[in-house]
C-alpha cells in the first residue's frame, strides 16, 4: 500500500503548496468546467468557459434555458460539439433544481445523484464533490495513475476498481478536504511534468 502522506510532502516539496487549485470560484462554474474539461486539454475549456461567462451563461437558469445550437458554438472550443452542450445542458438543469438540496446527502448519495446527471462519469462526480460540495474524494484519473505507478503502485484498470484499490491508503492516510484538493494538484503537476 501507498504512503500517499509521504507522496504528498514529496510532492509538495517538489510543486510547493497549491492553495486553491481548481480554477474558478463559483462552484456552479467549477462545475461546467469539470465537465468541459473531459477529453480535452484545460485551456480549452477556459476558453469554452470565458465564451459562457461574456454570454452571461454561467448561471444554471440561463444555460438551461438557452438554445442548444448558442451553446454548441459557445462551448466548441473543448470539443465534442453533438455531445457537451446537450450534457451541459442536463447538468444546468440538475444544478438550477436540485444541487442546494443535494448538499444535506450523505456522500454515497451524493456521488449517486451526481452519476445520474448525462454525461456525469465516477472522474466528474468526484471532481464536482471534492470542488464544489468540499467532500472528501480522490480522483483517480489518468495522472493519478500515473503518478502512483512510477513510485511502484499496483494501479488497476478501470475508475472503480482504482478508487477500491487506493481506499485503504486514503482512510490511513486521514486527509481533509483541504489536503485532498491539493494532493490532486499536486498530482497534476507531477503528471504534467512526467507526460514531458
Amino acid at each position: 500500500m501507498i504512503d500517499l502522506r509521504a507522496l504528498h510532502s514529496e510532492l509538495r516539496g517538489r510543486h510547493g503548496p497549491q492553495g486553491w487549485w481548481w480554477p474558478g470560484e463559483d462552484p456552479f462554474e467549477i462545475a461546467v468546467g469539470a465537465m468541459l474539461v473531459q477529453r480535452c486539454r484545460w485551456e480549452q475549456a477556459a476558453a469554452a468557459i470565458s465564451a459562457l461567462r461574456s454570454e452571461g451563461m454561467l448561471v444554471p437558469a440561463a444555460l438551461a434555458a438557452a438554445d442548444e445550437e448558442t451553446v454548441r458554438a459557445l462551448v466548441r472550443p473543448a470539443g465534442f460539439p453533438r455531445t457537451k452542450p446537450h450534457r451541459l445542458q442536463a447538468l444546468s438543469r440538475w444544478w438550477a433544481e436540485h444541487a442546494a438540496a443535494a448538499g444535506t446527502l450523505g456522500d454515497m448519495s451524493l456521488r449517486t445523484e451526481l452519476l445520474g446527471i448525462e454525461g456525469v462519469g465516477d472522474e466528474t462526480a468526484d471532481a464536482i464533490i471534492l470542488y464544489c460540495y468540499a467532500r472528501p474524494a480522490f480522483l483517480c484519473d489518468e495522472y493519478a495513475r500515473r503518478v502512483l505507478r512510477d513510485r511502484g503502485a499496483v494501479v488497476p484498470a478501470g475508475y472503480r476498481a482504482f478508487r477500491r484499490t487506493i481506499a485503504p491508503a486514503l482512510d490511513s492516510a486521514g486527509f481533509d478536504v483541504d489536503e485532498l484538493a491539493e494532493l490532486h494538484g499536486l498530482i497534476v503537476e507531477e503528471g504534467k511534468l512526467r507526460a514531458r
